[in-house]
């Protein structure tokens, strides 16, 4: 009797390999070989070769520099097996493409494959949806996911409100294994058990969504989250939190105040804040949506998140801008560190919860 393996996810192998193809001693009935065929066809259809329309996207981007030195003396170096024009530096020997130092570095997989990923992404589909549909393993999804976060790491650095700005507060629960607790029972309200993020939106559609890395806001937090991304007199509309009083201090902005008293109950349509509220809904939607996220990436989420809401709203054109983001972006991710990095904390996560 053979043993029973441990239970895996169906989506965390190797999509392209079945049950049957293991059994070398044993011939596929034609089921399974519908089945197989069928999957291959499904696969192919998905992760195709590199089209000649990518092959010129990336050997017309201009290289200024060698990624590896920075210096400019290069010159080209023939192609890759695919296309890819290469490049080799005079200075320090070595050899380059367009997409060496970026997210697309040694990619296995066509950018091309990037856009349905993307187009679920900013849908609303959740890391496990877009991996079913991608013919895709979960670990491939969560690897692209945090690529995603490094090229929009500083995507919410130049953002300024203006006009009449609407701020408040949202939070999100810490770990399940962090949760604190006094005589037993978990601490209510804003407590330690919260993370605060710091939410704008002005009249003109600009939005803002920055970690506060705190549970409950104080002077320095709300003033490191808006004080930069705040234009100096403007009118600031908010539920009189204490801490906004530096904002208003500091940028001599009109403060106008609503308090829960003025708000309860009023409807979506006569509520002054609603436009923040918005905000707050929408954002907890879309972190419902992946509900083992990992804490210590949620400013990335908050980064995803604010991508999707600005502009441009059709999702082709975000997807295009997300690209050529990408491909400017210098920064590569390694899928062993993403891994190493996770390993380390669930065991240290682990360690914690038997302690």
């Amino acid at each position: 009797m053979k043993n029973k393996s441990k239970h895996h996810s169906p989506w965390g192998t190797s999509l392209r390999i079945l049950p049957w193809d293991k059994q070398e001693d044993e011939e596929p009935t034609l089921t399974e070989k519908l089945i197989s065929s069928t999957v291959t066809e499904w696969y192919e259809a998905k992760h195709r070769e590199p089209s000649e329309e990518e092959i010129s996207l990336i050997n017309s981007i201009e290289i200024t520099e060698c990624p590896a030195c920075g210096k400019t003396s290069f010159v080209k170096f023939g192609f890759s097996h695919g296309g890819i024009q290469q490049y080799k530096c005079k200075e320090c020997n070595v050899r380059f493409t367009a997409l060496t130092n970026t997210i697309f570095q040694d990619r296995k997989i066509p950018i091309s494959e990037w856009i349905e990923y993307l187009m679920h992404l900013f849908e609303f589909h959740s890391i496990a949806t877009s991996a079913r549909d991608n013919r895709n393993a979960s670990s491939t999804g969560t690897y692209w996911l945090h690529k995603v976060f490094t090229v929009l790491e500083d995507i919410q650095k130049d953002v300024v409100l203006e006009g009449n700005v609407y701020i408040d507060e949202m939070f999100f629960p810490v770990i399940k294994n962090k949760t604190v607790l006094k005589d037993g029972k978990k601490l209510r309200g804003i407590s330690r058990n919260k993370i605060c993020v710091g939410c704008g939106y002005d009249d003109k559609g600009h939005v803002l969504l920055i970690v506060e890395n705190t549970s409950k806001p104080s002077d320095r937090s709300t003033w490191n989250a808006y004080g930069t991304h705040i234009k100096p007199e403007s009118t600031l509309h908010h539920d009189g939190e204490k801490s906004h009083g530096i904002l208003i201090s500091n940028l001599n902005l009109t403060s106008i105040v609503y308090t829960s008293e003025e708000t309860k109950g009023l409807k979506d349509e006569d509520n002054p804040l609603d436009p923040i509220n918005d905000l707050h809904g929408l954002a907890k939607r879309f972190m419902r949506e992946h509900g083992g996220y990992d804490r210590s990436n949620l400013q990335g989420w908050m980064n995803l998140i604010w991508f999707i809401l600005s502009e441009p709203y059709n999702r082709f054109e975000k997807i295009r801008n997300f690209i050529e983001i990408a491909i400017s972006t210098h920064k590569v991710v390694k899928y062993r560190d993403v891994f190493r990095k996770k390993g380390r904390r669930n065991r240290k996560n682990h360690h914690a919860s038997a302690n």
